[in-house]
């Protein structure tokens, strides 16, 4: 399994899966079939107004359109991922942790033609293989990779903390966090844990407490493990927001 390791905003390092090269080829193939798809409509279209040379102009123009900017729109619209790469639960995300963004995802799109000549995609097919993060051209220069956003079932590298039985909730208010804010409390444990970084547990039990509009009566370490219980004990489980906004330190 290839990792990438991420620095966040708040100075926290996650490890992130890459995505494997059979998914990757794999989100290709289903983008061509859909292409091939639009392709056969297209004609359908074309035929079904043989005669109405205006319509067949615009239909012509649109798909044109479509087509060439396939890739760009919908990595736009959808995170960093297409059709293809949504089924096979892949996506564009950035080397160094920010959200992809439109200039990112658009130097990327314009290198395609060097990545994938019409001929034979053996430029971006040598890179992916032989580059430490399976990066292509456009990745280089854009910063960007392909990572995984499979779902993993271990509690190790989740927000999941285990709770006793009986165990009753110091704090309720924790039903307020998002998903993706429980994981980055996990993660500032685990940091600390790991590299002794007590510096982000004071910086995130700052953030927490401000959240939550509580004012713990416990050092900040037993603070963040309780809330991180109280999160699991709820019972709710909130949507996973892709900007952890509210978390950033003023």
């Amino acid at each position: 399994m290839n990792q990438v390791n991420i620095v966040t905003a708040q100075n926290v390092t996650l490890k992130i899966e890459l995505a494997n090269i059979g998914d990757r080829f794999l989100a290709a193939i289903l983008d061509v079939l859909i292409k091939i798809g639009v392709i056969l409509v297209f004609s359908l279209l074309v035929a079904a107004v043989r005669g109405s040379t205006g319509i067949i102009v615009l239909l012509s123009f649109l798909f044109i359109v479509f087509m060439i900017f396939y890739s760009l729109f919908f990595e736009t619209v959808m995170n960093g991922q297409t059709p293809g790469k949504r089924m096979m639960k892949i996506r564009v995300a950035k080397v160094n942790g920010e959200p992809v963004d439109i200039g990112s995802l658009m130097l990327r799109w314009l290198l395609r033609i060097i990545d994938f000549p019409f001929t034979w995609p053996a430029i971006g097919i040598f890179t992916t293989v032989v580059t430490n993060k399976h990066q292509r051209l456009g990745d280089l220069a854009a910063g960007t990779i392909l990572v995984s956003s499979k779902e993993r079932t271990t509690l190790d590298n989740t927000f999941y903390t285990e709770t006793q039985i009986g165990y009753r909730t110091t704090y309720p208010q924790a039903d307020r966090l998002t998903a993706r804010e429980a994981e980055l409390i996990k993660e500032v444990i685990r940091q600390y844990q790991q590299n002794d970084k007590y510096e982000l547990v004071l910086l995130a039990s700052q953030k927490v407490q401000e959240l939550l509009q509580v004012t713990p009566t416990m050092d900040d370490l037993t603070f963040l493990k309780t809330v991180l219980k109280d999160y699991n004990r709820s019972g709710i489980t909130p949507p996973t927001v892709s900007d952890d906004s509210r978390f950033q330190p003023k």
